[in-house]
């Protein structure tokens, strides 16, 4: 009973060494967790080595092996004291915690978290995710032109090209933030009547890289921004960020996170994260009958190879499904709002 007990008392934070540290800031900025998910993350992790009995200061990407996982996560599904929801949220804390490894160059490869689940003979719960419906996005979009008086933080016609950048093409919030001016390019795909199609080039998890093809409502969005963001702080070069705060700035992920707030307050709609958005391109692109294979093209899913060749096959296919999308045909709805 003692033993068991001790598998039960999880180490402090203090406790863990740098790189779970480093891992809890990154989640807010890559993974877009808020404060609550990353306070039951760190438990989780923490409740992993506690039952896996070894010591905290000893916790790092290549501590625990497979074998391990399965024996500690065997060892609280077995405890009486950690109940089916708090399992999952630990097994997803780990899936985390390897993912910010390998994008760090800390592993080459990760333990399967899934076949981990298992052989642990955890069962996976179903969670909706959380999005906007189409009538939220036709709200946050009309908010988003509203005309505002001295706002720091608001600029109606970035505002509807951000919101349209993350509802139609599934942005992570990193991805958004992480953009440069250059990265819109045009390009000839070969399946698409050799015609030249504007490309969003996108950096995601693990540093691979998607091409994504704008919508013609997209390319008249960040049209319509860029002429603007000209007129105030003259021409931008390639290299600056695609979308900036009202001083010029790139956003981080805070000011972008406390753009959407003020966002969703403005369409009187409650609060959502960034991530909400991407689930719902992600939501309504399945709606829409579009292949998984492509959904997963377009948000860049890991289960997904990240192959030229993969790209390329996408591209031609995606042009067709973004016009398709109902965030999309939403935004074109909004354009010709903004442009009487």
């Amino acid at each position: 009973m003692a033993k068991e007990m001790a598998y039960r008392e999880l180490p402090t934070p203090a406790d863990m060494p740098a790189i779970f540290h480093e891992w809890l800031d990154w989640l807010p900025v890559n993974e877009d967790k808020p404060a609550t998910t990353i306070r039951a993350y760190s438990q989780g992790v923490r409740r992993v080595v506690s039952y896996s009995g070894m010591r905290p200061s000893a916790f790092g990407p290549a501590s625990l092996g497979r074998k391990q996982l399965i024996e500690a996560i065997r060892r609280m599904r077995t405890s009486g004291g950690v109940s089916k929801a708090t399992m999952s949220q630990t097994l997803a804390a780990l899936k985390s915690f390897f993912d910010f490894c390998i994008e760090n160059g800390e592993l080459d490869s990760a333990p399967d978290i899934s076949r981990i689940r298992k052989m642990a003979r955890v069962s996976a719960p179903q969670v909706d995710p959380e999005y906007f419906r189409p009538a939220e996005i036709r709200d946050l979009y009309a908010a988003a032109i509203e005309e505002t008086d001295g706002s720091r933080v608001r600029w109606p016609v970035r505002d509807l090209a951000m919101c349209s950048f993350l509802a139609v093409l599934g942005l992570r919030a990193s991805e958004l933030t992480a953009a440069d001016r250059g990265w819109v390019t045009r390009e000839r795909l070969e399946d698409v009547d050799d015609r030249a199609t504007w490309i969003l080039r996108v950096i995601g998890k693990g540093r691979r890289i998607r091409r994504l093809p704008l919508s013609p409502e997209l390319v008249d969005a960040n049209s319509r921004w860029q002429k603007e963001r000209e007129e105030r702080f003259g021409p931008a070069m390639p290299e600056e960020p695609l979308f900036v705060t009202n001083d010029g700035t790139r956003f981080n992920y805070r000011r972008l996170r406390y753009w959407l707030l003020r966002l969703n307050r403005e369409a009187a709609l409650s609060d959502r994260s960034l991530h909400s958005l991407r689930h719902t391109a992600g939501v309504q692109l399945a709606a829409d009958g579009v292949p998984m294979n492509v959904i997963q093209s377009l948000l860049g899913h890991a289960s997904i190879a990240t192959t030229g060749i993969y790209t390329e096959l996408a591209g031609g296919e995606l042009v067709g499904v973004l016009e398709r999308s109902g965030a999309n045909r939403l935004l074109g709805d909004a354009l010709q709002e903004a442009g009487r």
